[in-house]
This record gives structure tokens, C-alpha cells and sequence, in this order.
């Protein structure tokens, strides 16, 4: 079994993270602004999860808890599928919130 020691030595976890999550999520909550909708977490939520159901995954490696500096978001933030998936979703979340 896999430790994560190394001769004594702790490695950093290292996991796959989808970075589409937060570009869309700061999309969302840019989106609801813009639109005067509601930022509540659940919301937000909401509006991610549907539109990252719509868009293809994009998944690097990267180191728990460090931030994703190499990936250049604003090549996928101003992305015309990703701007549509988010205002739909965050539409379909304004017409019926789920509180």
C-alpha cells in the first residue's frame, strides 16, 4: 500500500482536478450578479452543477491545496460555450430556486 512516504519523507498529495469548476463558478456568480439573481451558495451551486453538465471536463494534476496558476483561464472564461451553459443554467436556477 501506498503510503506517501518516501525514505522517511512525506510526498505531496497530488490529485486530478477538474479546472473547468472554477472557471465556471466564477462565471456563476458573475453571471448572477449581472443579472441581479440570487448568490447564495445554494444558487451558485446549482447553476455550476448544470452547466458543468454541459461542458467537457478539463482535468490536470496538481498538488492538494495549491492553486492552478499554470492553467490560463481566461482562454476558457471568455469560451462561447462556456458563457451560454452558465446563462442558462443560471436562468433555469433564477426561474425556480430550490428555496
Amino acid at each position: 500500500m501506498d503510503d506517501g512516504k518516501i525514505i522517511g519523507k512525506t510526498t505531496p498529495e497530488w490529485m486530478p482536478v477538474n479546472v473547468m469548476e472554477e472557471i465556471v463558478i466564477r462565471q456563476v456568480k458573475k453571471a448572477i450578479a449581472e443579472m441581479g439573481g440570487c448568490g447564495c451558495d445554494i444558487c451558485v451551486s446549482d447553476a455550476a452543477a448544470l452547466a458543468l453538465n454541459e461542458i467537457p471536463p478539463r482535468y490536470v494534476t496538481t498538488q492538494k491545496g495549491a492553486l492552478l496558476e499554470s492553467i490560463d483561464s481566461t482562454n476558457y472564461e471568455n469560451s462561447t460555450e462556456i458563457l451560454v451553459s452558465v446563462t442558462k443554467a443560471v436562468m433555469k436556477v433564477m426561474s425556480n430556486p430550490r428555496h
